[in-house]
């Protein structure tokens, strides 16, 4: 059932989505869906818990103990295992990505709770950072805005690109995307 209410999703978006749908594309009958869920947000609340639990899995605390591998070459390993889990989940990182709903409405509280949660983890991470350092004094927060968005923004990007089909290089991402949130845009001096 998961499995199909993911692919009715990428299909029709959340909002183009029903319940007729996906017992249609799990083939089963409306009464085994509702042994399981009560409705549609329930099944997507799941998905996105699931997705959720695969992103958390892939950050790590950069280990500063002797004998690690050096700080930077974690960070690579941690944001290229990241940048893989967003694109091989195109469908849920679509929507969550792209899909918006109206005022007051169920998905968009859902998908800044995600968001939020991802919010957290980063801000946590830079923290940590921090007390090893690792990163500047400031204001962790606001740069884990900025972290989260130039994720966001390049993800995005990424899509685009690939369902234009053009072959995406995780690694390069992974390169540009630590360059820029570490070093930032300007030259060495």
């Amino acid at each position: 059932m998961l499995k199909a209410a993911r692919h009715v999703f990428s299909t029709h978006g959340y909002h183009g989505s029903s319940i007729a749908h996906i017992i249609d594309a799990a083939g089963i009958a409306r009464g085994t869906f509702y042994l399981y869920f009560v409705s549609k947000r329930a099944i997507f609340d799941e998905l996105l818990e699931d997705f959720f639990a695969l992103m958390t899995r892939e950050v790590r605390v950069v280990d500063v103990s002797p004998g690690a591998l050096p700080p930077r070459e974690q960070l690579s390993t941690i944001v290229r295992h990241v940048l893989a889990t967003l694109l091989s989940n195109a469908d849920l990182t679509r929507i969550l990505l792209r899909e918006t709903g109206g005022p007051g409405d169920d998905f968009d509280r859902k998908r800044a709770d995600f968001f939020g949660r991802l919010l957290n983890l980063i801000q946590h991470a830079l923290e940590t950072g921090v007390v090893l350092g690792l990163c500047r004094r400031g204001d962790t927060r606001l740069r884990a805005y900025m972290t989260l968005g130039t994720v966001k923004e390049l993800v995005d990007g990424l899509l685009v690109r690939a369902e234009q089909g053009v072959l995406v290089d995780v690694d390069a991402a992974t390169r540009e995307a630590l360059d820029f949130n570490l070093n930032g845009l300007l030259c060495s001096s």
